[in-house]
């Protein structure tokens, strides 16, 4: 499981299925969207 945004260290503090936090995993994805489409 991957958390992301903002709160996502507060939840990873309470919770014991994230494996990975990935603060800008949309960010990340919205690249490759744009560059795929250019």
């Amino acid at each position: 499981v991957i958390a992301t945004g903002g709160l996502a260290p507060l939840v990873i503090g309470v919770s014991e299925t994230i494996d990975f936090h990935e603060p800008d995993l949309t960010l990340i994805g919205l690249r490759l969207v744009h560059e795929r489409n250019s």
